[in-house]
């Protein structure tokens, strides 16, 4: 009964190795497998055109688009935030859903569609600065 325990104690300790990656495909090999999903660096888990609206960022800081491109702003963080404009060209180069400002949100998205070729910087006035913090641009080619 003694070895029929240890056995099974064995094969249970076997059993979860395997299933928590430390075995391959077979479940015979060593393997390394496991290990988890990790953050996305530099704006990779940002859609394309978008920026992604973190605690206190927003990434990537900079976006070049087509002219015609629509640009989105999401904000899944739960933190306040809002786009503000550093000069009012961009308010004329924006269409889309709206134009100017885009009002505080703690959730969703908001988007642009820029028709003008240049470079429009932008801040969150709640946690930035047009030359600090929380900023942005997109340059429209």
């Amino acid at each position: 009964m003694r070895r029929i325990s240890g056995l099974c104690g064995a094969f249970l300790i076997a059993l979860l190795a395997t299933s928590c990656g430390g075995g391959d495909s077979t479940g015979i090999g060593g393997g390394g497998g496991g290990g988890g999903g990790g953050g996305g660096g530099g704006g990779g888990g940002c859609p394309a055109n978008t920026f992604c609206m973190t605690a206190a960022t927003f990434s990537p800081s900079a976006r070049t688009v087509t002219a015609g491109a629509t640009v989105t702003w999401t904000n899944d963080s739960g933190t306040p935030h809002n786009v503000m404009w550093d000069n009012g060209a961009a308010a004329s180069a924006g269409a889309g859903d709206g134009t100017g400002n885009i009002d505080t949100f703690s959730s969703g998205s908001h988007t642009r569609v820029f028709t003008a070729p240049g470079t429009y910087n932008f801040h969150c006035s709640i946690h930035g600065t047009p030359t600090s913090g929380m900023r942005g641009s997109v340059t429209v080619q």
